[in-house]
Order: C-alpha cells, then structure tokens, then sequence
C-alpha cells in the first residue's frame, strides 16, 4: 500500500508540473489575444516576388480581405497565387483550445525578450501541422512562424510590422520554403506555372501596403464565385 500511494503522489507531482508548464506557456499568447481583440478586419494591397530555385514566376499583385476570426479573400485582375500557409496575418489562429503548448526556450534577439513556444494539435484528425512560434513578448508579437505539418517538409515565416490605425500589422513577410517531391497541398500551386520540380524549395516575399483597417467587411463578400480567378494554396 506505501508503494501505491508513493507511486501516486509522483504522479500527482509530474501531472501538476505539466499543467504549470502549460499555463507558463499560455501567458504568452494571452497579451496578443487581448491586443488584437477589437481588429474586426482589413484589407491591403499585396505584393508576391518568388525566388524559387527551378521555378520561374513572375511577380504578383492583389488585394486581401481578412475579417476576424478566419474568413481570408485574395482579388486580382490576373492568375494569381497567394500562399495562404504563412502569408497572411491572422492574430486568431493560435486558440489555445486547439493547441497544448510548450516553452521550448527564453532569449535576447535583437535586444528584445523573445520566447519560443511550440504549438501541437490536440485533434490530429482536424490539422497535423506543428507551430514553433517566437514571440517578441516586449511587444506581444509574433516574429516568426515555423510550419511543420509533415516529416521532411519546413514553412518559416519571418515577418516585420508596421503601425495602422493603432495596430501593429504585417509590413513584410518572408516566406522560407522546403517542400519535398510527393506532397500535394504543398506542389499543387507551383504546377499553376506549368512548371513541375522535385522539391521545391526557396524564397518567397510578400509586402503590404495601403492598409484599411475595421472598414465593416461583410461575410458576404468572402463567398467563392466562379469568376474568381484568384489562386491560393491550402
């Protein structure tokens, strides 16, 4: 019976450890929910240059809608791909009911306070893509984005902000691909270039200008037509 109960109270220990180290973790999204709790939605004209290595695609230009808490549109008069994974701003993405989360490191970069948390599904059924995120926590942002949805396979998203309207919004994006030969979500867009690569990887930069912001964006206007010409990956 002594050993029952020592064996239970070190469980009781582990357990209540593993629940603080969550909340620690926690605390740090928290401020940049709070901060952008009255963004309602913005649109903003959007500038795509692609360096990738055996690809060739002109750059690209549009418009995007966003409208909190996912709703994303992208307008061009021409062929148009966005890459929707890490390409736009969406401060709701990371609720912390879909996620358990992990303190992997605290640091100084560039002089600031960053920490970097990593970001795992709790429904593997509804998403499999594992989030590393650092978060400058002097400022509650997120200063870049790592995706790692399968083995071999690697987004990262750097990202710079400027200040409209009193919130702090993406600037730049810098899009670092490495995606393997065999994975369709990731190649089907590259192919709208009638180009085919085995892996594909490089660079691709995204800016952004001309924001409005809580303009009154309806739902409306986020429903697919079939004239829509533009292109985004899933």
């Amino acid at each position: 019976m002594r050993k029952i109960l020592l064996l239970a109270g070190i469980l009781f220990l582990l357990l209540s450890e593993l629940i603080q180290a969550q909340e620690d973790a926690f605390r740090y999204l928290d401020p940049i929910e709070r901060k952008y709790s009255e963004l309602k939605d913005y649109m903003v004209d959007v500038k795509v240059h692609f360096d990738i290595e055996t690809l060739k695609a002109p750059d690209m230009q549009a418009k995007l809608y966003f409208k909190a808490p996912d709703k994303m549109k992208v307008e061009s008069p021409k062929i148009f791909f966005f890459p929707k994974e890490g390409g736009y701003f969406n401060p709701s993405l990371f609720k912390k009911k879909e996620f358990e989360v992990k303190l992997l490191e605290r640091l100084i970069l560039d002089g600031k306070n960053v920490v970097r948390l990593k970001l795992t599904p709790t429904d593997t059924g509804i998403s499999n893509k594992v989030f590393v995120l650092t978060i400058d926590t002097d400022r509650n942002l997120i200063k870049e984005i790592k995706i790692s949805p399968s083995e071999g396979r690697e987004i990262k998203a750097a990202i710079e902000y400027g200040m409209f309207n009193g919130f702090e919004l993406p600037i730049r994006i810098d899009l670092q691909l490495d995606i393997p030969e065999g994975e369709p979500s990731g190649m089907r867009e590259f192919t709208q270039f009638g180009q085919r690569a085995k892996r594909i990887t490089g660079k691709v930069q995204i800016t952004y200008s001309n924001y409005k912001v809580n303009s009154g964006l309806s739902d409306e206007m986020f429903k697919e037509k079939d004239s829509h010409q533009s292109k985004s990956s899933p």
